[in-house]
């Protein structure tokens, strides 16, 4: 879903601290908003928008602690397929932003209600065995329905969001963000000759997901953060929790010219130059 902008007045900028080149476009960022009347904050609380600089794993962060604060991901030169801007666009952020010129995507989230503890995660939930390093029988239900069980290292959980990142490279699907869905995936199943078709599966993001074990307990990893311990069965649904981004507009096509951009530099976009098919 998307809504219109709004001018910005105050701005937070978050930055990868590790990597030179984000804390440059930071600094270089901070003179360009001052000088078109944008107040720079370190309180999100006071904040109109976040401006996040770096990678995917950054932009990741910055949701679990800002919640539903508009994020603005500036790609750093890193890898990066959730972040709108590239560091050659920085001329057009401070008009953009003050302006009201752009629009505000609302992407899903998924949480763990049970049991506790409560966890929220953006892009997906990695479930693996209580056996870290050893390969363990889970089983899948959707809305009680048991649809598969098998030996794996693990489970991904995967919004259309996180569908083009660790889901994608456990053989999942792309998931365009118009998509009312969530893919399960298993990864690294044995048998090898596992039914390819359910390796992954699509269904509709108002299921509810459990998944169980023949181990006491799960490791569970949102995000790409911190296991956590829990008890299965594991439960998961969709949270009426939100991540809101940045876009420069909202027009379908934007979504796949920055996912080839991103994930083919050197094919898609760099050889072949497809050209748009309508007006």
């Amino acid at each position: 879903m998307y809504e219109k902008g709004f001018p910005v007045r105050r701005v937070m900028i978050i930055s990868n601290t590790d990597k030179r080149g984000a804390l440059r476009i930071s600094e270089r960022l901070k003179g360009m908003l001052i000088s078109t009347g944008i107040d720079l904050v370190e309180d999100h609380r006071e904040a109109d928008l976040a401006i996040v600089v770096g990678g995917d794993g950054t932009i990741l962060r910055a949701f679990h602690q800002l919640g539903s604060l508009p994020i603005l991901g500036i790609k750093d030169g890193t890898f990066g397929t959730l972040l709108e801007l590239d560091q050659s666009e920085l001329n057009i952020v401070p008009e953009m932003l003050s302006t009201g010129d752009f629009w505000l995507e609302h992407a899903k989230t998924l949480e763990v209600k049970e049991p506790e503890p409560h966890l929220i995660a953006l892009n997906e939930f990695l479930i693996r065995s209580g056996k870290l390093g050893k390969s363990s029988r889970l089983g899948i239900a959707v809305d009680y329905a048991p649809v598969g069980e098998c030996i794996c290292d693990g489970i991904i959980v995967a919004t259309p969001t996180g569908s083009y990142a660790y889901s994608l490279a456990a053989g999942g699907p792309v998931l365009d963000p118009r998509c009312d869905d969530v893919v399960i995936s298993y990864v690294a199943p044995w048998p090898p000759s596992l039914v390819p078709s359910l390796r992954s599966l699509v269904i509709p993001s108002s299921s509810l997901i459990e998944v169980w074990s023949v181990t006491p307990y799960l490791y569970v990893i949102a995000d790409g953060l911190s296991p956590v311990r829990i008890r299965p069965p594991l439960r998961i649904s969709e949270s009426e929790k939100k991540a809101v981004f940045v876009r420069k507009s909202r027009d379908p096509a934007d979504f796949y010219r920055r996912l080839t951009k991103r994930m083919f530099p050197k094919t898609l976009t760099g050889i072949l130059n497809y050209p748009r098919l309508r007006p």
